[in-house]
């Protein structure tokens, strides 16, 4: 698995020096002054890959940046961001847990700070020195990385967690669009039977694209499922699993702000879903992308007192705006049935030629919808397409609240 042929040394070399000095290099430039300037014994290729990162990474690992971390390409993609770290780490606490795939570490800082100690595996040797190094110029002295694949491991464990987290990778040429569980490495589905000889909880973290019903199907003890968004985009899915437990599993939206302000939803049980009429509407309301993932927006709607449009719509319309909405808030300019003749008269007369363009339910996609109308995309107005629960089809003309 060496990819970087290192050495101490090169894991000692002054990276904050060099990056404040190249810092705004392209790559071709960058890799040009390397290799004319270091070592021939130099694997470049690390240094280039982290400098090539660090601008993305002051918001994505702000931590890891700011101490002028090591951040390999590959393990960079594939890391939580330090936000959603946080947020898992609020999820338990205790003595000891096992992380099966440690990759570039970031869960396990953020489990250090709740955990008296954590084990993390990960079979890439290198990688294992480039973590460790990491750790200790962050001062962090309670985790052990150890290089061992997972399933070894917990062949000849013997020790009892307080929790195992598993953030595993999918195999090479997997089906983004059919996300089996037993297509990661480890197999999930495989080494469940042993993880629970050492522990009764687990917390795995799968791909946004992740079919939640799905992974309800196929797992048992499931008792709580989170759909984490940072900033109204789904970053995450987590499958809380308790082994001593078989319930019906909660599902939670959570949208992270900041560490500070974390917004979430739970499922609560629908009365009675009601659907709207276009002319009691006031304002329009977009649920966060988490609440729709979760398929919450009903729940969602009728906690507030709003109304959806139509069941699969995810769009809700009301007389008041709630407060700390989890989502977009606008004020209904104009709503009306959708035709093709009266909206391009609706649009000659009010001048709109630019618009932010939005769909759900609707036969037509929003490149479609653009060109049909000659709309250029961006500015103040902004237009929604979707259809009721009769087969109408709709338009809304909304501005910001």
């Amino acid at each position: 698995m060496q990819k970087y042929n290192l050495l101490t040394e090169h894991l000692n070399f002054n990276l904050e020096n060099f990056i404040v000095n190249h810092i705004n290099d392209d790559k071709t430039k960058l890799t040009i002054k390397i290799k004319s300037n270091l070592s021939h014994t130099f694997n470049a290729n690390l240094l280039i890959e982290t400098v090539s990162s660090y601008k993305k990474a002051l918001y994505k690992l702000p931590t890891l940046a700011s101490k002028y971390c090591w951040l390999p390409a590959k393990s960079y993609e594939q890391a939580s961001s330090e936000l959603t770290a946080f947020y898992k780490s609020k999820l338990e606490k205790g003595n000891c847990i096992l992380d099966l795939c440690g990759g570039l570490g970031v869960d396990d800082i953020a489990f250090a700070g709740q955990f008296e100690k954590v084990i993390s595996l990960d079979a890439d040797e290198e990688l294992n020195e480039i973590v460790k190094w990491n750790f200790k110029k962050l001062n962090i002295n309670n985790i052990e990385r150890i290089s061992i694949f997972a399933e070894e491991y917990i062949k000849s464990n013997s020790v009892v967690f307080d929790m195992v987290y598993m953030d595993a990778d999918r195999r090479p040429g997997g089906n983004l669009k059919t996300f089996k569980l037993e297509d990661c490495t480890p197999n999930i589905i495989q080494i469940l039977p042993a993880v629970k000889q050492f522990t009764n909880k687990l917390l795995i973290k799968l791909s946004p694209l992740v079919d939640i019903n799905y992974c309800k199907i196929v797992l048992q003890n499931i008792v709580e499922i989170h759909v984490v968004a940072v900033k109204n985009e789904v970053k995450e899915i987590l499958l809380f699993l308790n082994f001593d437990t078989n319930t019906e599993p909660k599902i939670k939206a959570i949208n992270i702000i900041n560490k500070d302000c974390i917004q979430q939803f739970e499922y609560i049980k629908i009365n009675n879903l009601e659907t709207a009429n276009l002319v009691e509407s006031v304002y329009f309301f977009e649920p966060n992308a988490s609440i729709i993932k979760a398929n919450l927006s009903a729940n969602y709607a009728e906690s507030l007192g709003l109304k959806m449009l139509a069941e699969n719509s995810h769009f809700f319309v009301g007389q008041i705006v709630p407060t700390n909405f989890m989502g977009r808030t606008f004020k209904i300019s104009h709503s009306s049935i959708f035709s093709k003749s009266y909206l391009t008269n609706y649009l000659k007369e009010n001048k709109i030629n630019k618009a932010n363009i939005s769909r759900r339910n609707f036969p037509i996609n929003e490149a479609e919808i653009a060109k049909q109308f000659k709309i250029k995309d961006g500015g103040d107005d902004y237009l929604f397409f979707t259809q009721n629960n009769a087969g109408e089809k709709l338009f809304f003309h909304c501005r910001k609240f």
